[in-house]
């Protein structure tokens, strides 16, 4: 019997699956039932809407019968259908993920989500909803055993490969997670959120909230006193913190970077466990930023941008490279990079500037900016609103300076860094073997000064946020790094 026979079928779906299936489905249709019995008039027919469910829960019992899937030499095969039947033939070499999403319901179960993502961008190539975690363990063990030993196909009753040796790498203390949460990103969007949402429902004006606010600061003297209204702000700014810290919490309890041979293992989360696999050769990109807060408290964060994956995924915050590090100290810095790549420094550069004239290039498009803002703001308040507009002008100032000071590139013999930023900085870095495409790009106002804008075409080099763009070089130059970039590309061999 060979291992493509069908009767040496990897595995299939748990039978859990149809259960999660429902959940999921009504989860998603709660809300809309909600809004239709509160606002719909009448007899409410939009609620037959509901019969919709029928045929998706059949169609996840069809599902769920004819998926399978099996382990061969150098690929894993996916099969579904009955009538229509669609095959996918996934090799091992070109898995970049095999990550894993874990709820509540799902660990009490002992069983996952899998995405399975190849290189090769987009949405993922597989997603087994759901399965153990058994079979998840078998499946993560054949795939990269198959990237990276002799590929044998497996034999029936042939227990799964034994896993590699676990290093630790980054572990996220307690503490870790309370500076962490001092990024008020996350508690600012639940506010915004609840705050829209109050907006919506009129709750504002059932509980006259402007009134309230106007007699909160009328006291007896007409004004509130300063104490009132600093007690007000730190106030504010507490409730910010906690929502922040339970956000960090929920995200990244029990975060866990550990390394597996030639591939990165993140775990973390509270409610939702998440998993995630990156294989170190995949990192296309690798950026480190640092907040003003970070470099007070001698923090870091560090991004990796893999091969293929859904970036779409990886702006939510679901792909892996997006959490590679979320907080660590300087001190831990060095070790990571060294694990990403044996030697790699990113900070000790031999840094060089932009072009002349780039820091008067940088003040004119916040200028102009600044130029209408300032004219609307004395147009409305006569001189309070000159004197506005002459803080917003130094501050452009202070910024605009800050950022061509930071702005610096560097080529060392394995690639290309490029620093940015203002008061947060990032650095980036991507590789000769890495390099897809290098482009100049000319705009009539560099043709003006002699510039140009370097652009490097990486894999994943979108998923860190910080493009490989350097702006404003001398054009002589920047047609020397295209040539030099592109012949190193050329002279190695591309490695997804």
């Amino acid at each position: 019997m060979t291992p493509s026979d069908p009767a040496l079928a990897g595995g299939r779906l748990h039978p859990s699956t149809l259960l999660f299936r429902i959940i999921r489905h009504v989860r998603a249709l709660l809300v809309p039932a909600l809004l239709v019995l509160v606002f719909a008039q009448g007899d409410r027919w939009q609620l037959w809407l509901g019969v919709l469910f029928v045929p998706t829960v059949l169609f996840d019992v069809f599902q769920y019968f004819t998926l399978r899937w099996r382990y061969e030499r150098d690929e894993l095969v996916i099969q579904q259908g009955l009538i229509f039947r669609q095959v996918r033939h996934i090799p091992y070499a070109r898995v970049q993920n095999v990550d894993l999403k874990q709820g509540p319901l799902h660990r009490l179960a002992r069983v996952a989500e899998v995405r399975i993502e190849a290189a090769g961008g987009g949405a993922a190539d597989a997603v087994l909803r759901v399965i153990g975690l058994d079979q998840y363990e078998e499946l993560r063990a054949r795939i990269f055993a198959g990237r990276t030993e002799a590929r044998t196909a497996p034999q029936a009753g042939q227990p799964p490969p034994v896993p590699l040796r676990t290093e630790p790498v980054l572990r996220l203390r307690a503490a870790d997670l309370l500076v962490l949460a001092l990024n008020p990103g996350r508690a600012l969007a639940l506010i915004a959120i609840g705050w829209g949402f109050a907006w919506e429902i009129d709750l504002f004006d059932r509980i006259h909230f402007g009134d309230r606010i106007e007699d909160w600061f009328a006291a007896e003297s007409g004004t509130a006193s300063a104490v009132q209204v600093g007690a007000a702000l730190v106030s504010i700014a507490l409730v910010v913190y906690l929502l922040s810290a339970i956000a960090a919490f929920l995200a990244f309890w029990d975060f866990q970077l550990d390394q597996e041979g030639e591939v990165f293992r993140i775990r973390r989360g509270l409610l939702t466990r998440q998993v995630a696999s990156i294989p170190r050769r995949r990192i296309q990109v690798l950026t480190v930023r640092r907040s003003l807060l970070h470099r007070w408290l001698g923090r870091a964060r560090v991004l990796v941008g893999t091969a293929g994956g859904d970036t779409g995924e990886a702006n939510k915050g679901a792909d892996g490279g997006a959490h590679f590090a979320p907080i660590l100290r300087e001190s831990q810095l060095r070790e990571l990079l060294a694990r990403v790549r044996p030697g790699l420094v990113l900070d000790e550069q031999e840094w060089r500037p932009l072009g002349a004239r780039a820091g008067r290039r940088m003040l004119i498009k916040p200028l102009l900016i600044r130029a209408v803002v300032i004219a609307a703001l004395i147009w409305g308040f006569g001189l309070l609103g000159a004197a506005i507009g002459g803080g917003l002008l130094l501050i452009t100032l202070f910024m605009t300076h800050m950022q061509w000071r930071v702005s610096r590139w560097a080529r060392p013999s394995w690639g290309f860094v490029w620093r940015s930023g203002a008061l947060s900085h990032s650095v980036s870095a991507t590789f000769d073997d890495k390099l897809q495409a290098v482009m100049l790009d000319e705009t009539p106002f560099d043709r003006r000064h002699a510039h140009a804008t370097l652009r490097l075409d990486t894999a994943g080099g979108a998923k860190t946020g910080h493009a490989l763009t350097v702006p404003y070089l001398p054009r002589a130059l920047a047609q020397e790094l295209r040539t030099e970039l592109t012949g190193a590309a050329a002279a190695t061999r591309f490695r997804w």
